[in-house]
Order: structure tokens, then C-alpha cells, then sequence
């Protein structure tokens, strides 16, 4: 089986901008690290376009994605719907941010956005789910890639709260950040070690998929130590989540059934 990459970016960056959105929740209710949440939203809300435009792009005939939204039990429904209710919610919350608007209208529209960003996470994988390929056949598909995600986000709010936060600002989300790389860590290696046919098919592909969360984690936890160095240190785990992320989606394909079965599906 092909790598789909068109899919691979759509689930990649869409993960990382949903838990973008988390991140910027959890700013909110700590009441730390303010200067940084517009531009992480800003960011998340390009993240997801981009994303979105990947996965369109993989269908060489529209009409098949048509197709697929008609039918509302479908991962691909799913999938827009969740990146539709978490981009405008996004949108809204940086309306009501830059007119200062009350901080209970604009949680409302940020949890529901980071909610929302963080279920497409998991739908991303979920929707691979198929009981006929043993590489499919199990929740830590889906599991794998929400953890990857999570490293991916909590790492790039990390970068952006070093440039434009404080020191104390940094120290804690490096913690989250760490904690974040740490479930991307466990979640790729059960899924990548718990699945024999994953390592068989595409034993590089998962072994970077666990090496680079494992590294990030790394970088996460230094920052931990020194704040002052945060967006260095996070500018470079996030690539490096993020290519661990790929790397997961990566091994995921080379394990799957041919692609017409999985259109088949929907």
C-alpha cells in the first residue's frame, strides 16, 4: 500500500491545529501566557485550512467527496463537520478577541472549537478502522494519532509562548508540552509494538514515529529546565513531533488494504 500524503498532511496538521486550540483553553483558564493566544488561533485556523485543502486535493474527482459528505455515518462527514464547527468557532474567537469581548463569550466559542479540534484528532484515525485489515483492526489507530497530535500541538504553543510570553509562562507549558510528548510517546510505541503487521510492513516508518516523540519529549523537558531557551528548544521538538506524527500516518498506510477498498467504504 502507497503512502495517501495528500491524507497524511490533512491529518497531521489538522491534529496539530485542534490541540493548538486546546492549548490556547487551557491559556484561558490558567490566565497565563495572554499575548500568545491570538496568534496561536490565527495560526491554528491556517493550520486547518491548509489541512482541509490537503485532503481535498487526494480526490482527482470532486465528485467523490461529495459523495462521501451525503452520507452522514461516514469518517470523511465526520472528519468536515469537526474541522467546519472548529474553524468558525475559531473564527469568532478571534473576532471577540481583538474587540475585547467578555471572557465567557469568548471561552464558549474556544471550547467548543478545541473540543471539536481535538475529536478530529482522534476521527482522523478512527475513521481508518476496519475490521478485515489487522493493522486497522484496533482503538490504538485512532488513539496513536490523537497522541501525536497532542505532541505536535502542545510543543508549537510552547515555540510561540517563548517568543511572546514570560519565563514563568514557559516553564508551565513546557510541562504541558512534556506531557503532551509523553502520551505521544506510549500511545505510537503500544500501537507500533501491539501490532505486529505495523512493524512487518513498515518497521522504519513506526520506529521513527516512537524515536521522534521520544525526542521531542527531550527537547520539551530541557525547556522545562530552561525557559529562556523555550522557542528554540520547542521550535525543534515540534518539527521533530511533527515529523514523528507523519511518520505514524506514514507506517498506518504501508499497513492498510489497497485504497479501493477503503473507497469502497464510504
Amino acid at each position: 500500500m502507497s503512502i495517501q500524503w495528500s491524507l497524511v498532511l490533512f491529518t497531521a496538521l489538522t491534529g496539530l491545529a485542534g490541540w493548538l486550540f486546546a492549548c490556547v483553553l487551557i491559556s484561558e483558564w490558567t490566565n497565563r501566557a495572554e499575548r500568545t493566544r491570538f496568534i496561536a488561533m490565527l495560526s491554528g485556523l491556517v493550520l486547518m485550512a491548509v489541512g482541509g485543502f490537503a485532503s481535498v486535493l487526494h480526490l482527482s474527482h470532486p465528485e467523490n467527496m461529495l459523495a462521501a459528505l451525503s452520507h452522514p455515518t461516514s469518517g470523511i462527514f465526520i472528519e468536515a463537520v469537526l474541522v467546519g464547527i472548529s474553524a468558525l468557532c475559531a473564527i469568532v474567537y478571534l473576532v471577540l478577541h481583538a474587540r475585547k469581548a467578555s471572557d465567557t463569550v469568548r471561552k464558549v466559542f474556544l471550547v467548543i472549537s478545541a473540543i471539536a479540534g481535538v475529536a478530529l484528532s482522534f476521527m482522523a484515525g478512527s475513521s481508518y478502522m476496519m475490521s478485515s485489515c489487522p493493522a486497522r483492526d484496533t482503538p490504538l489507530l485512532p488513539l496513536g494519532y490523537l497522541g501525536t497530535a497532542l505532541a505536535m500541538g502542545s510543543l508549537a504553543y510552547l515555540a510561540l509562548v517563548g517568543a511572546r510570553g514570560s519565563k514563568e509562562d514557559a516553564s508551565f507549558f513546557a510541562k504541558v508540552a512534556l506531557a503532551g510528548s509523553l502520551v505521544g510517546v506510549v500511545l505510537a510505541a503500544l500501537y507500533v509494538f501491539m501490532v505486529p503487521e505495523v512493524l512487518n510492513a513498515a518497521g522504519s516508518w513506526a520506529i521513527a514515529a516512537v524515536v521522534g516523540n521520544l525526542a521531542a519529549a527531550v527537547c520539551a523537558g530541557v525547556a522545562m529546565k530552561k525557559p529562556e531557551s523555550a522557542t528554540a528548544l520547542a521550535a525543534v521538538g515540534c518539527v521533530l513531533a511533527l515529523g514523528a506524527g507523519m511518520a505514524f500516518r506514514c507506517a498506518m498506510w504501508l499497513s492498510m488494504v489497497p485504497i479501493n477498498d477503503f473507497f469502497n467504504m464510504i
